[in-house]
C-alpha cells in the first residue's frame, strides 16, 4: 500500500528532484526519508537547517526544478529560519517541509509549539498546509509557486497523522510556470529597439534573470547596440569576464559612475531591485527595463519597462538592430576594467586579498565554479573575479548572509560532480557553518575552501576605523586550520606568501580533494578599497 508521504515522493520524482536534504524529525518528515530511499531519491543530512535551506536551493536552481528540505517541528523550522529568508531574497525554489502535531494534538500541545506559519510569512511566497485527501494539490501548488517569478521559498506543514495514510496511486500533471511566460508587447519593444538604435552611449545593466541567457547572448546584444556590460554581484558571468564588452560589475557605489554619468540610456536586462545597495536610487538618464515581472517594488523607476521572457525579447532586439548611433568602443570597457584593478591595488605588507583572488582566478580552470562567502574580502572578489559562464559565480547578495559558502559549494559539488568547485570565504563565515564539513566528507565532495585568515570580522572593524572609531570586540583566536582539516580528513595547508598560497593551490587542483587553504592576509588595504568602491 503506498502512503502519503511515500506518494509525495514519487511525485517530487517524477519533478527532477533525486535529492532531499536536512534533519527530519520523528514525526511524518522520518517517513518521507525512509520512502526517499526505497525509490531512489538520495536523502543528504546535513549538519544545521539553514545549511539545508542553502545546499537544497542552491541544488534546485541548478537541475532546474525545486530544491526539497525536511526539518523538524518547533527548533528545526527556527534554525532554517536563516535559509529560508536566504532563498527568498537570493531567489531560490525551495520547499521547506516540516513536521506539526497530528490534528487534535495540534490545537492543545504547547511543547516545541509555536505558529509555524507566523514566522515563516515574511520570508516564503506561499504557507501550506497538507491534508490526507488533498495533498497533492497543495504538492502541486507549492511546487509551481516556488518555481514561479520571482523563484522563491514555500513553507509546508506536513502533519503527523497524515503521512501514514493511504495514498491512492495518481500523479498530478505539472506545468513549469516558466513554460508559460509571456512575450514581451511588439509596440513596446518596437519602441525600445529604436531608442536602443538611437542612443548614442547606451550602457546594459544586467541582473540575475539575465542568468537564463545562454552563454554568449548578452554579449552578441552588446555587440549589436556596441554597449559596454555591468552586471550585479550575482549576475557575474551573464557576459563572459573577458568579453571586449564586459565592464565589470554594478554595484552602486562610487567607481561606475565614470561610465553611468556618461551613459545616455541604460538598459536594465533582468535586475532585480533586490540586488541594489539599500538608498535611494535616481536613474541619471533614460531607462529601459526588461524584466520577467512587473516592476511593483519601485526602488527604481524606468521611462520605459518590458515585462515578459528575457530569453525571446534579447533575441528580438538582437536580431533587429541593424544600425547603431552608438560612440562606444570596446576599448571603453577595457580602460575602466584596468582603472578598477588599479585603484584597488593597494599595497601592503603582507599577501593581500587581490593577490588571493587573482592568483585564484589565474590557477583554477576556466569552468571552475567560485562560490563566495559574505565579509569583508567579498567587495573585494567581486571586483576582480572573471567568471566565464553564466551560474559559475555564486553569492549571498539579496540577503548576504555569512556562513553562505560551505552548504553553497557543496550543493553545487552534488549537483554537478564533474565541475571544479572552489570557495573564497572569510575565517568568520568559515567557522559558522564549520560542522558542514561533515557532510562534505560524507559525500566525498572534493572542494577546495580558500580561507582569508585574518582573524577577525573585518567588515564590521572595518567600519569602526571608517567610523573614527577604535577596533574593539570583532577579534577572536586563530584555529588550527591544518589540524582542522586532518579531523575531516581533508588535505590542510597554510599560506604566509603568495609563493606559498601557489603551490598550495596547485595541489589542491591537481589532487582533487577536499582542501583547506589558510591564506594568511593583509587586511589592512580594506578601509581604503571600501572607501573607492563604496559609501558604506
Amino acid at each position: 500500500m503506498s502512503t502519503v508521504a511515500h506518494h509525495m515522493v514519487a511525485v517530487l520524482k517524477e519533478q527532477g528532484v533525486d535529492r532531499i536534504f536536512g534533519i527530519p524529525g520523528g514525526g511524518p518528515t522520518a517517513d518521507l526519508v525512509s520512502s526517499a530511499g526505497a525509490l531512489g531519491v538520495e536523502f543528504v543530512l546535513t549538519q544545521h537547517e539553514t545549511s539545508a535551506v542553502i545546499m537544497a536551493g542552491t541544488y534546485g536552481q541548478r537541475k532546474g526544478t525545486v530544491g526539497v528540505v525536511v526539518t523538524a517541528i518547533g527548533p528545526g523550522v527556527s534554525n532554517a529560519a536563516n535559509g529560508v529568508a536566504h532563498a527568498s531574497l537570493d531567489r531560490l525554489p525551495v520547499l521547506i517541509i516540516a513536521d506539526r502535531y497530528s490534528n487534535g494534538v495540534h490545537e492543545v500541545a504547547l511543547r516545541q509549539q509555536f505558529d509555524h506559519f507566523t514566522m515563516m510569512a515574511p520570508v516564503t511566497k506561499e504557507q501550506i498546509t497538507l491534508h490526507e485527501t488533498t495533498y497533492l494539490s497543495g504538492m502541486r501548488r507549492a511546487v509551481a509557486t516556488a518555481l514561479a517569478d520571482r523563484q522563491g521559498p514555500v513553507f509546508i506543514d506536513f502533519p503527523g497523522n497524515v503521512g501514514g495514510k493511504p495514498a491512492k496511486a495518481s500523479s498530478p500533471t505539472f506545468c513549469s510556470p516558466r513554460e508559460n511566460r509571456p512575450i514581451v508587447r511588439d509596440d513596446l519593444l518596437q519602441s525600445a529597439i529604436a531608442r536602443l538604435q538611437s542612443a548614442k552611449r547606451p550602457l546594459i545593466v544586467a541582473g540575475i534573470g539575465a542568468l537564463e541567457l545562454p552563454a554568449g547572448k548578452l554579449e552578441a546584444l552588446a555587440q549589436k547596440i556596441k554597449a559596454p556590460v555591468f552586471t550585479s554581484p550575482k549576475a557575474k558571468g551573464a557576459i563572459a569576464g573577458d568579453s571586449a564588452w564586459c565592464a565589470g560589475v554594478f554595484m552602486g557605489g562610487k567607481l561606475e559612475q565614470e561610465i553611468i554619468l556618461k551613459s545616455d540610456l541604460i538598459f536594465l536586462v533582468g535586475y532585480d531591485p533586490v540586488e541594489y545597495l539599500p538608498k535611494p536610487w535616481e536613474l541619471p538618464t533614460y531607462a529601459i527595463s526588461l524584466d520577467y515581472v512587473a516592476n511593483t517594488e519601485h526602488a527604481f523607476s524606468a521611462n520605459m519597462e518590458l515585462v515578459g521572457d528575457i530569453g525571446t525579447a534579447v533575441e528580438r532586439v538582437s536580431s533587429s538592430i541593424k544600425q547603431t548611433k552608438s560612440e562606444w568602443s570596446s576599448e571603453d570597457a577595457g580602460r575602466y576594467c584596468n582603472m578598477v584593478t588599479t585603484a584597488l591595488d593597494i599595497p601592503v605588507k603582507g599577501m593581500s586579498p587581490n593577490q588571493v583572488v587573482t592568483m585564484t582566478r589565474e590557477l583554477a580552470p576556466r569552468d571552475a565554479v567560485l562560490v563566495c562567502d559574505v565579509g569583508a574580502n567579498k567587495l573585494i572578489v567581486v571586483e576582480l573575479w572573471q567568471a566565464y559562464a553564466p551560474n559559475d559565480f555564486l553569492m549571498s547578495n539579496g540577503l548576504a548572509t555569512m556562513g553562505f559558502c560551505l552548504p553553497a559549494a557543496q550543493g553545487v559539488k552534488l549537483a554537478e560532480p564533474n565541475r571544479p568547485v572552489v570557495c573564497l570565504c572569510g575565517d568568520a563565515g568559515f567557522m559558522m557553518r564549520l560542522p558542514e564539513l561533515l557532510t562534505g566528507l560524507r559525500h566525498k565532495l572534493p572542494i577546495v575552501y580558500v580561507v582569508f585568515a585574518d582573524d577577525e570580522h573585518s567588515l564590521i572593524s572595518t567600519k569602526q576605523v571608517i567610523k573614527g572609531q577604535v577596533k574593539y570586540g570583532l577579534d577572536f583566536p586563530r584555529p588550527n586550520y591544518l589540524s582542522i582539516a586532518d579531523s575531516f580528513g581533508m588535505r590542510g595547508y597554510t599560506a604566509n606568501t603568495q609563493d606559498e598560497f601557489r603551490k598550495a593551490l596547485k595541489a589542491a587542483l591537481n589532487e582533487n580533494v577536499a582542501t583547506i587553504i589558510e591564506a594568511r592576509i593583509d587586511n589592512s588595504c580594506y578601509v581604503k578599497q571600501f572607501d573607492i568602491i563604496r559609501e558604506l
